[in-house]
């Protein structure tokens, strides 16, 4: 039989390539009371399953995880998880409740010296900051992140603030530096050697093209994300990639494609629990829209990115 330590170590390889599904997969079939004991495949558990729209589940296995961390003293694993905790309830809507995790796990990364979480924490309250209308405090927020994970050789955090720096450089109007930020996203998505990351960041630049109005790039950029996350059976990736889909139809002037895939993406937020995205779509406020790059499920051990 495989040891726990084995066990962990795949289930880390998984998910440093993106591949959620395949982790929890894995994970489930592993024996329960080695999963409820290791507070580190507790927290790989539950953000998988946080990945996969499953966030009543992950809540469940991060709360363990944070619950065994203390016990043992595992104080990384502790701030991870509270990061992970913020994560949870950022994407199921929760806002001022995720700011106080991420600021929590802050608190204790600065003090620890992780500046792994500290970089998580940073971009995630960037994210806030953004949503808020505070640009430039959002910017300041992921410059800061840019740098911790850059301190550790963390590409994948790299590559998730600089999509994030895209976002909030396009919805100030300036596409063209949002362009090259989300070019740069993708490289270092692509040096982590994450496929999940690397389709994220192929439709972030898939959306700056639909507000340039080059609709037959992003219709390429769209469809190669979209086949990727299909690959990987991300549920919750796929609904994201449909949105633009949709953006795309929407300005070709086929409306009635548009809707029709509107209703599906909005169909797959409500069941997969994602309030924000169904909330967008369904008003039909403007479908452009973009989601960040959370950094809060990331459980890879830092190095060899």
């Amino acid at each position: 039989m495989i040891d726990s330590q084995t066990g962990l170590e795949k289930a880390r390889k998984l998910a440093e390539t993106g591949h959620h599904a395949e982790v929890a997969e894995y994970l489930a079939g592993r024996p329960r009371n080695e999963i409820e004991s290791s507070p580190d495949l507790s927290l790989l558990y539950g953000t998988a399953q946080a990945r996969l729209g499953r966030h009543a589940e992950g809540t469940q296995w991060v709360e363990l995880a944070l619950d065994l961390s203390r016990k043992q003293g595992a104080k990384e694993t502790e701030t991870r998880a509270l990061n992970a905790r913020g994560a949870i309830a950022f994407v199921s809507g929760r806002i001022d409740e995720a700011a106080d995790y991420f600021t929590q796990a802050l608190m204790a990364a600065s003090r620890d010296g992780d500046h792994a979480t500290i970089g998580r924490c940073s971009n995630n309250l960037g994210i806030l900051n953004n949503l808020r209308g505070r640009h430039a405090e959002a910017i300041g927020s992921y410059e800061l992140a840019i740098a911790a994970f850059q301190r550790v050789g963390f590409h994948r955090g790299v590559a998730e603030c600089r999509h994030n720096l895209g976002i909030t450089y396009s919805e100030q109007g300036e596409l063209e530096r949002a362009l090259e930020v989300a070019r740069q996203a993708t490289e270092a998505a692509n040096r982590a050697g994450n496929l999940a990351l690397s389709a994220m960041t192929v439709r972030g630049r898939a959306e700056i093209h639909v507000l340039q109005g080059e609709l037959e790039t992003a219709q390429r950029e769209i469809e190669t994300a979209l086949a990727t996350h299909r690959e990987l059976g991300d549920e919750v990736e796929q609904a994201e990639d449909l949105r633009i889909d949709a953006a795309i139809l929407a300005a070709q002037g086929k409306k009635v494609e548009s809707a029709k895939t509107l209703r599906d993406v909005i169909a797959r937020a409500n069941a997969q629990d994602r309030p924000q995205l169904a909330g967008r779509d369904d008003q039909r406020e403007q479908v452009f829209a973009r989601r960040p790059c959370v950094g809060d499920f990331s459980e890879t051990p830092i190095g060899g990115h």
